[in-house]
């Protein structure tokens, strides 16, 4: 993260390091500057008209120019917190500030002595406290560069510091007005009319000070940052600003008094210039990265679909044909090696859903659905789930849970995250141990669902290497089984439904994980239970055709051996999709089995055809595919599929959905995972 936030600091002018091609352009500009100040210097006293709208056109454009810099630069203050920034944002708020002064008390131009109870000093020395008071917040901004310091904490602590600086600015402005108007009789004279007095020499000569040493400072606090450099423009400008209109010249209405204020209108553009376009970069490549992070989600979908047809497809002949044995008479010895099989694979299969789980919450693509969900009956079903393993090692199961809370979750994702909880304070217990669960209100209106379990607890030093995946803290050593990839995915997913999951353990006593989610106050939605349970080998009642388009050999075996358990069932198979979309038409199947993966036809395509088809349109078709994401499911289901089931097929499930088809019990939209 470090490494992040440093990679972002560096896309800033004020942090990005000055190139050989911003310096040549810098010089060049100074140079520039430098040789149009010196062609003025001769003719800087020559007289000139009164030419009045200039002073309020100039002064406006100057105080937009500045209110726009202080803006941009109070912008990335609060992104990078430096205290610099900070001064300088203030330094270019207060040029606006005392520019807004200074027009409003000229002599001449909203009054005879100008506005604000101004007299023939005021508006000269706003001047000269606008030319001083900027060098120093650039000097102040100079020495607080390298200062490490930053402010730092939530946005709210930088909105704090901002206002507080313009309040900060506010009031000095106003002092200095105050000063320059009701207290100008305390500060000596430098003005008689239109003209300088001798006065005027040394108060100017230490604003002209003033803004050489804040350019020689700059200079030496190196390394320059892109900012640092055009501050260094600027301040030469200012430089050839207060010559010409203060030191150089006369007094007001002659050339070096026009020339002098066009060097400050220039002076306040140079950074707003540099951070225009810098704003203009950013959101280039603001644009350029929502396009690329966009390209790569699809791309993590596209892997994601294909990882998961991949990894499934071979588990779905190794599981299926395991079953098949299982319903076969076997030997002791023989049921005992089909166990095996079935438990590996479905290890295997466990692990697959886990990382393809995680993979799908990373790339964003996992489908959280919030409401509000009982509390109760959440936890009721996972306990029911666990009992038999509970029962096996005589730990004691106890509900504390009561009352008509209700949290807003994910109701499946929530009794994944449950279910993984419970049975990891199973399998890691001692034998007659107890596992409690209980629920109680937290802070900030949330539910928290408390599993406690009496197994050897986990030593301190572990616990951050807990939610690390494949970590199993030596487990796997112990002959307990387990994918290290449990308590990972249901952080991640607690996480999603906008939760919080916390672990307290003491050795030998045992671990306590808690689950904290929003508190819902509405009902939850109605959620069906299951279509009754597994079949029995064989039921007489199913008889008619049975379409299965499949180009993988394994599978066709593996359906064909399935359908023999229902003698009335008849299976045609295609291994190609045009010759499926012929059978169909030509036979009139009861049902359609769909593989989406074929050799000539996509399986959508092939879908699409046999609904577009007066002839195949009502035949109930069911997708069978290794690609288990949430979003793949939901687009075939709403292209017209009646169901969607994933491999490896559970041979129970299959022979139920293929019961409630041929049987014409309307189950629209099932979808087994």
């Amino acid at each position: 993260m470090a490494g992040e936030a440093a990679g972002g600091r560096r896309v800033f002018v004020s942090t990005l390091p000055a190139g050989p091609g911003e310096r040549r352009l810098a010089l060049a500009v100074v140079l520039a500057s430098l040789a149009i100040f010196l062609s003025a210097v001769p003719f800087a006293k020559v007289p000139l008209g009164q030419v009045w709208p200039f002073i309020p056109i100039y002064q406006s454009a100057l105080v937009v120019n500045d209110l726009i810099t202080a803006v941009l630069l109070f912008g990335q203050f609060g992104f990078l917190r430096s205290r610099a920034l900070l001064v300088l944002a203030g330094g270019y708020l207060f040029t606006a500030f005392m520019a807004v002064s200074h027009m409003l008390t000229f002599p001449g131009l909203f009054g005879p002595t100008g506005l604000l109870g101004a007299g023939p000093q005021s508006t000269a020395w706003l001047f000269m406290f606008w030319h001083g008071g900027f060098p120093l917040c650039v000097i102040a901004y100079a020495l607080l560069k390298s200062d490490t310091r930053d402010i730092d904490g939530p946005a709210g602590r930088a909105g704090v510091a901002i206002a507080s600086a313009i309040a900060t600015i506010v009031a000095v402005v106003c002092g200095l007005t105050l000063l320059a108007t009701a207290g100008q009789h305390a500060l000596p004279a430098i003005m008689r009319g239109n003209q300088y007095t001798a006065v005027m020499l040394s108060v100017v000569s230490t604003t002209w000070v003033l803004s050489l040493l804040a350019l020689v400072i700059l200079w030496r606090r190196r390394p320059h940052a892109v900012l640092d450099l055009w501050l260094m423009v600027v301040m030469s400008a200012w430089v050839f600003d207060i010559a010409l209109a203060a030191v150089l010249n006369a007094g007001r209405f002659d050339l070096g008094f026009y020339a002098g204020r066009i060097y400050g209108l220039l002076a306040a553009s140079f950074v707003l210039m540099v951070l225009l376009l810098e704003n203009g970069k950013l959101y280039a490549r603001l644009v350029q990265s929502t396009a690329e992070a966009e390209a790569a989600n699809r791309a993590k979908s596209d892997f994601l679909s294909r990882m998961s047809h991949e990894l499934r497809t071979p588990l779905n002949g190794i599981i299926g044909f395991s079953q098949l044995l299982e319903l076969d008479s076997l030997t002791p010895e023989q049921r005992e090696s089909v166990e095996h099989i079935q438990k590996g694979g479905r290890h295997l299969l466990a692990l697959i859903n886990e990382v393809l789980d995680i993979a799908r919450i990373e790339a964003g693509a996992i489908s959280i659905s919030l409401e509000p969900v009982l509390v109760t009956d959440v936890v009721r079903s996972a306990l029911d789930l666990v009992r038999p393993q509970a029962h096996a090692r005589r730990i004691t199961l106890v509900d504390a849970v009561a009352g008509d809370d209700h949290v807003t979750a994910d109701r499946q994702r929530l009794q994944q995250v449950l279910l993984n909880l419970l049975s990891n304070a199973v399998k890691y217990n001692r034998d007659d141990g107890r596992v409690e669960v209980s629920c109680t209100n937290a802070d900030s209106g949330s539910i928290r669902l408390a599993i406690r379990d009496t197994g050897r607890g986990i030593a301190p030093g572990m616990l951050e290497r807990l939610y690390t995946p494949f970590e199993r803290l030596g487990a796997d050593r112990s002959g307990v089984e387990g994918t290290g990839l449990g308590l990972a995915l249901s952080r991640r997913l607690v996480e999603a439904m906008h939760g919080t999951l916390h672990v307290e353990s003491t050795v030998g006593e045992g671990t306590t994980f808690a689950v904290e989610l929003p508190s819902a106050a509405g009902r939850p939605a109605v959620v069906a239970g299951a279509n009754g349970g597994p079949p029995s080998a064989a039921t007489p009642k199913t008889f008619g055709t049975l379409l299965y388009i499949e180009d993988n050999p394994a599978n066709l075996r593996l359906v064909e051996r399935i359908v023999s358990y229902r003698p009335g069932l008849t299976l045609l198979s295609a291994m190609q999709g045009s010759r499926g979309l012929e059978l169909a038409r030509d036979h009139q199947p009861r049902a359609i089995v769909l593989d989406l993966h074929l050799p000539d036809l996509d399986g959508t395509e092939v879908l699409a055809r046999l609904r577009g088809d007066p002839r195949t349109r009502d035949i109930p078709v069911v997708i069978v595919s290794a690609d288990a994401t949430p979003g793949q499911v939901t687009r075939l289901l709403a292209q017209g599929a009646d169901a969607y089931l994933t491999k490896p097929l559970d041979v129970s499930d299959f022979l139920a959905l293929l019961d409630r088809l041929f049987n014409r019990m309307a189950t629209p939209c099932v979808t087994t995972t």
